[in-house]
């Protein structure tokens, strides 16, 4: 006969809060084996991870929506708002140096330069007369790009596939070699961040290349 459970013996409580599915059930995948330039999550999963060196000029809503035809394709957006007082600081550190070499270009007759030059304090004194007033702010900006495929061939030619697209629109990826379980983590929405230098200048209103004016 089964044994009786006494009276006076407590059961222990179950925490009916702890029995339900975490966030971490729903990410983890059945497997995770890194290789030079692309994951292996499970049966039939291929993953490769990318990041965006090179933007556009400009850029405008939904700018990378036709890159989902490409199927099975994650698009993570990373933005950070930056401190309003260090950049008019920086702006107008450059604007005064491009003013400078404006100056000093003229007086010696070289007109070769004066043309950039010219755009340049334009773009600075406007950039900086928006943040100023608070018209427009400027954010760091990181994208990456997780490619699915259910085979290491069709990875690879999805690969091509989406560089051909991003390099039609004046845009450049880069894989994250030997990163790509970095580069997974950053893209899961766990609040983990761990790739860094890879972040670009935007406002508002339209994509800042600022390759040119800050470090020149």
């Amino acid at each position: 006969m089964p044994a009786k459970v006494g009276k006076n013996k407590k059961q222990k409580e179950i925490n009916i809060f702890e029995n339900v599915p975490k966030i971490s059930d729903l990410l983890i995948p059945d497997e995770l084996q890194e290789k030079v330039d692309y994951l292996k999550l499970g049966y039939n999963k291929f993953t490769r991870i990318f990041v965006m060196t090179i933007y556009p000029e400009q850029t405008w809503v939904s700018w990378l929506d036709d890159l989902f035809a490409i199927g099975n394709i994650n698009i993570s957006v990373k933005i950070e708002p930056s401190i309003n007082g260090s950049v008019i600081n920086q702006l107008t550190r450059k604007l005064v140096q491009a003013q400078s070499e404006y100056m000093t270009y003229s007086h010696q007759g070289n007109i070769l330069h004066l043309p950039e030059l010219e755009k340049q304090i334009n773009d600075l004194e406007d950039l900086r007369m928006l943040i100023q007033t608070n018209q427009d702010k400027l954010f760091y900006v990181t994208i990456f790009i997780s490619l699915n495929a259910e085979s290491l061939a069709d990875l690879n030619e999805k690969t091509k596939i989406l560089e051909s697209k991003l390099n039609q629109k004046a845009a450049m990826i880069r894989t994250l070699t030997f990163r790509q379980t970095e580069g997974y983590k950053t893209i899961l929405p766990i609040n983990e961040y761990p790739i860094r230098n890879y972040e670009k200048n935007m406002v508002a209103g339209r994509y800042c290349n600022f390759d040119t004016y800050f470090y020149t």
